[in-house]
């Protein structure tokens, strides 16, 4: 898969917002907790702060980030790469499944029953790369951080919305990042999806770019392992009956 690479100088900057945004996050979560009686509902944020500082760092490189909802209210970025006609997406590993990603996985680290409708259309950007017959399948390791709502598995783009967004590209990634039992970003991959097999190949790990700047360096003090760990104990969102998926929209009403 080395032919499918990202430069070193993109891999650089997305490790360094995955990194910054995720020491945001940390730094808003430790306010919360300090100036809040109740501050559970910020363990949902820490995709928007990775987003946003993925985006700060790779706008020098002339990659574009767009606003795209996932659900009613959730929001993501969607980063592209217009010389290259390259999308790409940030997941948590700890969602993410590459022998299933259309489906990926609950907050308990199983297998989801119902595909992402999204992300299946994503997914066929790929239909023209050549994938080699003998792909790097390696997984990705499983984070025992449980967090609620680091990424809602909802739906909101149209099928047709979501087509005409696969047309203006060639390659889609997703670039997942992984949290230890510290509660500190530990492997950072990048991954292409096959649309044949619904499989994600390891294209590169860009873990070796994790801790090589002073400004990577987390500090993590017990006060704040003990705020994350407290908001670990949040049950699967699918639990409230909020989850909406494809096969959950009736074919006449559009409704849920």
């Amino acid at each position: 898969m080395k032919k499918f690479r990202l430069s070193g100088e993109l891999n650089e900057s997305i490790v360094d917002g995955i990194i910054e945004g995720y020491k945001d996050y940390l730094r808003v979560r430790k306010e919360a907790a300090r100036n809040l009686r109740v501050h559970g509902a910020y363990a949902w944020v820490k995709g928007n702060h990775i987003d946003h500082h993925v985006a700060v760092q790779c706008e020098k490189l002339g990659v574009e980030s767009k606003l795209s909802k996932a659900g009613v209210t959730w929001q993501y970025l969607q980063f592209s790469v217009d010389d290259i006609k390259t999308l790409f997406l940030i997941k948590n590993a700890r969602y993410f499944d590459p022998n299933a990603v259309d489906r990926g996985k609950d907050t308990y680290g199983r297998p989801k029953s119902k595909k992402s409708a999204y992300m299946e259309e994503f997914i066929s950007i790929n239909e023209e790369v050549e994938f080699p017959n003998k792909t790097n399948k390696a997984l990705a390791g499983h984070s025992r951080q449980l967090v609620l709502f680091d990424e809602l598995p909802f739906d909101s783009l149209t099928a047709k919305e979501v087509s005409e967004i696969a047309k203006e590209y060639d390659k889609f990634y997703i670039v997942t990042y992984e949290i230890d039992d510290e509660f500190l970003i530990s492997g950072i991959n990048l991954w292409m999806p096959n649309p044949s097999d619904n499989k994600a190949y390891l294209v590169e790990d860009l873990s070796a770019y994790i801790n090589t700047k002073t400004s990577h360096i987390i500090e993590m003090e017990e006060q704040t392992k003990a705020i994350l760990q407290n908001s670990t104990e949040m049950p699967d969102a699918s639990l409230y009956d909020i989850e909406i998926v494809e096969d959950d929209v009736d074919d006449a009403t559009g409704e849920s």
